[in-house]
């Protein structure tokens, strides 16, 4: 499938050394990606870029045409998009976030992804229980067709000014950040410095820390209605290295993913993590040597 976005994201699949580049001057082939998306201020929803895939409506069919196809809620078609004050009645029925997606004059008002079925359809029904919405239909993008399968949208800031990258409905609870561990950082550290761990785990002796860094500039998305940054390598190896900290090897990896904490405790999974030697490491237990820009999540060894 050729991708042609002027800004893509891409995500497992047959991945081939390009991840979050700020620009793709050639075509790039992988059978899923992540769709691009811009958020303009927080009074506004995250819209879709026009080369997200979002397939085509099953409209009442109990089956899914796809074994392993991933599902969108379009809630409507309106000429403006979707107020966040009309987005908030909802979230309260969803699962997952609300997006926009100009195509034309038009603008569609789009609730996902979703790689469960059984959750969009439930989901879908509570959004029809919510007047004005009783045509919301689901969309299925048919993994192997015309257009690859997306999985979740990484909204991106416009300016160093924004407040926000993606949609934050509902606002997300921040943790108390805590002191950056050295000395010599803690005296110099401002507040858009502090690190707090927002995850921690311990599997055969090591210890697996996912740190968030707090008033940064750095990007980020949204997962289990919380941001985590999305670093490039080299800030991620200073992150851990700021914690006394490094990055994970292959074997580390592998052995976290056995033990099954990550979907235990709601680890950020929709990006790979970076790991030791420019490592990208993925959930399905691949991983990848990658190019150092690469936008993914972090997570700290020791």
């Amino acid at each position: 499938m050729v991708l042609k976005p002027k800004q893509s994201y891409l995500k497992l699949g047959s991945l081939i050394g390009l991840l979050a580049l700020p620009v793709l001057s050639t075509p790039v082939f992988a059978e899923e990606f992540l769709c691009d998306a811009t958020q303009a201020s927080t009074n506004e929803l995250p819209v879709l870029d026009k080369a997200c895939p979002i397939g085509k409506g099953l409209w009442g069919k109990t089956k899914p045409r796809g074994s392993e196809s991933t599902f969108w809620i379009q809630c409507g078609v309106f000429g403006q998009p979707l107020s966040v004050a009309k987005a908030k009645k909802l979230y309260q029925h969803i699962s997952t976030d609300v997006w926009a997606k100009a195509e034309g004059k038009a603008n569609r008002c789009l609730i996902g992804p979703y790689t469960d079925f059984a959750q969009a359809k439930q989901d879908l029904a509570n959004v029809k229980t919510e007047p004005g919405y009783k045509e919301a239909f689901i969309r299925e993008v048919v993994k192997g067709a015309v257009s690859p399968a997306p999985v979740k949208p990484v909204a991106k800031k416009v300016s160093r000014t924004s407040t926000q990258a993606t949609t934050v409905i509902p606002a997300p609870v921040k943790s108390q950040p805590t002191p950056v561990v050295t000395a010599t950082e803690s005296k110099k550290a401002q507040p858009q410095q502090e690190i707090t761990i927002r995850l921690s785990t311990s599997v055969s002796g090591v210890e697996y820390n996912v740190p968030y860094l707090m008033f940064s500039d750095d990007q980020f998305y949204m997962e289990h209605s919380l941001p985590w940054n999305r670093m490039s390598y080299e800030a991620a190896y200073k992150t851990c290295y700021r914690l006394g900290m490094k990055l994970a090897t292959t074997e580390q990896w592998q052995a976290l993913l056995a033990s099954g904490e990550m979907e235990k405790s709601q680890w950020p999974m929709h990006l790979p993590y970076w790991g030791a030697e420019k490592v990208g490491m993925f959930t399905s237990g691949k991983t990848n040597q990658l190019k150092g820009s690469s936008l993914l999540n972090i997570m700290c060894v020791k």
